[in-house]
């Protein structure tokens, strides 16, 4: 009983703290098979991302988890919010019929990267609840496909 509340009072102090998380994602290439790693520095809902592609330019960018209320992938919502077109590259590749499912804004983000070649990457994503793992799918400004785990 002693150890479930140590536990419980370290990880709420570790929520409230404003700690910064270090944590890495991969981009595969659908294409080339390449991996390219982020770097992420996460705090809160926000990261700070920055990555090398293989042929060594240097990117940046950043990320963002959650919103206001849910989307229904494949809707024609719009209320101007960073979510509201979410699912458009989420979907690539997919042979299930998203047209009905609606996903809570905590466990959707995005992400951008802008490299130093021109090359920039729009990323869609999911995590898991309380947790810094999650999947999506990037598409860069030259229409390649890129498969994002974390």
């Amino acid at each position: 009983m002693k150890i479930r509340m140590v536990f419980l009072l370290v990880v709420i102090s570790l929520l409230f703290c404003g700690c910064t998380i270090h944590h890495q994602a991969r981009l595969y290439d659908m294409e080339t098979g390449n991996v390219i790693l982020v770097n992420a520095r996460i705090r809160g809902n926000r990261a700070l991302n920055d990555a090398v592609l293989p042929s060594g330019e240097h990117c940046n960018g950043e990320s963002i988890t959650g919103g206001e209320g849910s989307v229904t992938i494949g809707s024609s919502y719009s209320s101007g919010n960073l979510f509201s077109s979410w699912g458009s590259i989420y979907t690539y590749g997919s042979t299930t019929n998203y047209s009905s499912a609606t996903i809570p804004a905590s466990q959707r983000g995005v992400c951008i990267l802008i490299c130093e070649n021109n090359v920039t990457f729009d990323c869609e994503y999911r995590v898991s609840s309380f947790s810094v793992q999650g999947y999506g799918i990037c598409r860069d400004n030259r229409g390649r496909y890129y498969r994002l785990v974390f």
